[in-house]
């Protein structure tokens, strides 16, 4: 365990503001003081005893910082967790059950150590440091399902706007159908008067046959042999 190193900067100032004990471990930035020595120790238990040197968070026991380093900071660990082994520990001491993810292991929580439901399940990665209790407000949570209530009205109110738009008619896409009919009705004059001319044509060239020709059977042409 880290030795307990306790800073008396200034031994008159201490005595007037009453202090007895000064910390100046990290992570403080500036020492702290404490009018009794319990009060001291009590400090030291919560934020020194059970703190991680990788990442300087700070764990309410010993058993949770062993499971923090195991997730968080083992490769062995690691490498197990991509093949697909249980590497998420219990947070009761004396429990041997590993789960393969977080979520599974909140379920085992609740279920067989009667959990609360808003006990702080993510202490193993984010530690204790700024937070005065394991618990989680039930005003955050309520205010978390009112936004998630929020936002499921909007997707409804946007999905049934979208559906009312799919359902009306396209009244952009109608006059231009007149139009549509019109050319119709202009390209068959213009197909008509094109097989008109042929025909004309036709006609022009049969004048140009000589009378003394005839076409079977009495008639002015090529007569069959």
């Amino acid at each position: 365990p880290v030795s307990k190193i306790v800073g008396l900067d200034s031994a008159v100032e201490d005595e007037e503001a009453g202090f007895v004990m000064r910390c100046s471990l990290p992570p403080h930035r500036e020492s702290i003081g404490f009018r009794f020595y319990d009060d001291y120790e009590t400090h030291y238990h919560n934020f020194h005893t059970n703190r991680c040197i990788e990442c300087r968070k700070n764990f309410p026991t010993d058993h949770l910082l062993n499971v923090h380093i195991e997730e968080c900071h083992d490769p062995l660990a690691r490498v197990a967790r991509e093949k697909g082994e249980h590497t998420y520990s219990c947070f009761v001491e004396g429990c041997e059950r590993k789960c393969m993810t977080p979520q599974k292991r909140r379920l085992h929580l609740i279920d067989k150590h009667k959990f609360p439901h808003n006990f702080f399940f993510a202490v193993t990665k984010d530690g204790i440091d700024g937070k005065r209790s394991l618990l989680i407000e039930a005003s955050r949570r309520r205010r978390s399902s009112a936004g998630s209530q929020s936002q499921a009205k909007e997707l409804r109110r946007r999905a049934n706007t979208l559906e009312k738009e799919a359902s009306q008619p396209d009244n952009k896409s109608q006059p231009s159908q007149p139009s549509t009919t019109a050319d119709k009705g202009k390209a068959k004059p213009e197909k008509a008067d094109t097989d008109m001319a042929d025909l004309t044509g036709a006609m022009s060239a049969l004048q140009f046959v000589p009378s003394s020709v005839r076409f079977g059977r009495g008639r002015a042409g090529f007569s069959k042999r």
